[in-house]
């Protein structure tokens, strides 16, 4: 299977995830940083599950455990502002802003990777992001204060952890990476927010895993689907702009499965633009 099919894939099950993550944890209380500790420990063990199934090599040391560490720091980071910044700007903001992701994945991996990214690929991207700013409505203008620093740092520290991804598939085994990443930003988050264990009765109760559990097998199936198209040839630039079209396609099947239709010309105007972009990009 090619890079480009194994990143599409990542993208519409990510999206999909985040559909029924507005459907089943519409009325959920939890704290984020809580919610977002038992997440990565839950996808950290089905993926163990899958990968001890399948025979994956397991070994901590195959790769630079310096790197592990650092990808598991810079995925935990980027959660943290994450939190932070929802709690500051609207989500339309930070959608936009998040968009500079790209840019920061683009460049650290021409940098650190000296990987080629074309004019063309560059077109791509630009369509990519133009396409996210059609399809957000900004209720007021933008505001230099420590909201956007927030959504800024999230967004360097994502594009970061993508580059640094890249460099670890290509030394330890896909479900053993990510079995490993999951649980060292578990531990990571739990270490900044140690009271986030505060809630752990919350997280055992039945009604409460069965809304989970969903979305953990679609978050846990994307993100491996992510990682094998790093391994399959795909460039860490094109892959990280790609990812970004999740936001579209989230906007796309709310459209159909959430009724939610207003502005549809400017959201189909937007698939447009991000179906030229990704085959720019491939």
């Amino acid at each position: 299977m090619s890079w480009l099919v194994l990143t599409l894939l990542s993208v519409f099950i990510s999206s999909a995830a985040t559909i029924l993550q507005r459907v089943l944890m519409r009325d959920d209380t939890s704290n984020p940083y809580s919610y977002t500790v038992i997440f990565h420990f839950l996808l950290g063990f089905l993926v163990l599950i899958f990968g001890l199934l399948k025979g994956s090599n397991f070994s901590f040391f195959s790769g630079n455990i310096y790197l592990l560490f650092l990808a598991a720091v810079l995925w935990g980071l980027c959660q943290v502002f994450l939190f932070k910044a929802l709690q500051l700007v609207e989500a339309s903001e930070l959608i936009i802003v998040s968009g500079l992701r790209v840019v920061i994945t683009i460049v650290a991996s021409i940098v650190f990777l000296n990987q080629i990214f074309t004019g063309w690929n560059a077109l791509g991207a630009a369509l990519i992001l133009a396409a996210t700013f059609l399809v957000v409505k900004l209720g007021k203008s933008f505001r230099f204060d420590m909201g956007l620093l927030y959504t800024l740092a999230m967004t360097v520290f994502g594009g970061l952890a993508i580059v640094v991804d890249s460099a670890n598939v290509q030394h330890y085994d896909v479900l053993a990476y990510s079995t490993f990443s999951n649980f060292l930003s578990g531990f990571f988050i739990l270490a900044f927010y140690p009271k986030a264990l505060l809630q752990w009765r919350q997280f055992v109760r039945p009604n409460f895993l069965t809304k989970m559990l969903p979305l953990v097998v679609c978050s846990a199936t994307q993100g491996v689907l992510y990682l094998l198209a790093l391994t399959y040839g795909g460039n860490t630039a094109q892959v990280g702009t790609i990812r970004q079209a999740s936001v579209i396609v989230t906007v796309l099947l709310a459209v159909i499965f959430l009724k939610e239709r207003g502005d549809l010309g400017r959201k189909l105007a937007a698939a447009v633009l991000v179906t030229a972009g990704v085959i720019l990009l491939s």
